[in-house]
């Protein structure tokens, strides 16, 4: 394949091909069909794990705020108590994401072209879309899992020093993350059926020490995801003790050392102020073509309660 050099702007012609917004729909759309967090989605007051919200009026560097709603922790009143004198406000909270650009190409010779003989926009969405939801997918966990206020450690460990082997991921280790969330009076996350999950995030050295756990195998074959049509259960290796376990190859894994992301309703926040596009370019009368692709985004985390890290060791299971 031959090689793209940086096209200047201001000697390159920029072609319009058929519908460049076409385009760029479908670029979205094949991404966010590869992106982990996409299911997680939901607008402000949704419940969902993470809170989206589009604001195309900013531009980088501004900030878009995004709304959140505490948990009700008041005692409420019993029997022929009054109630009027005893309500308890919302706790109304805002945070702010700053987005930034995110941008990218891919290019291709007429040389290459006809001996490959591909279709070019159509590799190159494919290509692009597959980068797009790699990079954002990468930079959600970065951010779910830097400085977390809430952190725990599997097996005997006290702290990220102290893990070692030993401390690899089984079922005790998700029961102290249910505990956890439980006790910081995180949001589970509602299906249509009323019943209440959280979700774990692991790599996929967790997931291999986890299939060793009898608990975990004895459980999947036990009460497994049955009959369960909600997107939150999409790619699931399984459910213990009402906490949803996924894998992602984005999970955070450094000197054999993970660390997983537990979370419940309104954890984290995404703000777009502009969506992925479809730019063409062609440059040396047509030789080279081009493809790029831009968006302007930023991350959050949201209610600090409703998530939490967990750090276990992770060794790779083959050298």
């Amino acid at each position: 394949m031959g090689t793209y050099t940086a096209i200047n702007p201001n000697t390159s012609t920029q072609v319009d091909y058929a519908i460049p917004e076409l385009w760029a729909k479908e670029l979205l759309a094949e991404a966010e069909k590869q992106m982990f967090w996409k299911n997680y989605e939901g607008a402000q007051g949704s419940g969902m794990p993470v809170i989206r919200k589009d604001d195309l009026t900013k531009q980088a560097g501004d900030r878009i705020h995004i709304q959140t709603i505490s948990n009700l922790t008041g005692t409420g009143v019993t029997g022929t108590s009054t109630l009027i004198g005893n309500e308890e406000l919302l706790s109304l909270g805002q945070i702010s994401v700053v987005p930034n650009w995110l941008r990218h190409a891919v290019g291709v010779n007429k040389d290459a072209e006809v001996k490959a003989n591909f279709d070019i926009r159509n590799t190159a969405k494919q290509r692009l879309s597959y980068w797009l939801s790699d990079k954002m997918d990468q930079a959600m966990f970065t951010t779910a899992t830097t400085s977390p206020t809430y952190t725990i450690y599997a097996g005997d460990a006290t702290s990220t020093a102290t893990l070692g082997s030993g401390d690899e991921l089984d079922c005790l280790a998700i029961d102290k993350i249910k505990y956890e969330l439980e006790n910081n009076k995180a949001l589970p996350i509602k299906t249509e059926n009323g019943n209440e999950y959280f979700i774990l995030v692991i790599s996929p050295a967790d997931a291999y020490y986890l299939r060793q756990d009898s608990t975990w195998n004895q459980a999947q074959r036990d009460a497994n995801i049955r009959g369960e049509t909600n997107p939150i259960f999409s790619g699931a290796m399984g459910v213990y003790n009402g906490v949803i376990v996924r894998k992602s190859h984005n999970v955070p894994v450094s000197s054999s050392k993970s660390k997983c992301v537990a979370f419940g309703g309104e954890a984290f926040a995404r703000g777009y102020s502009y969506t992925p596009d479809w730019n063409e370019e062609e440059q040396d009368y047509g030789f080279i073509f081009g493809v790029a692709t831009k968006v302007c985004y930023g991350d959050a985390r949201a209610v600090e309660v409703n998530t939490a890290v967990v750090e276990c060791y992770a060794a790779a299971p083959v050298s």
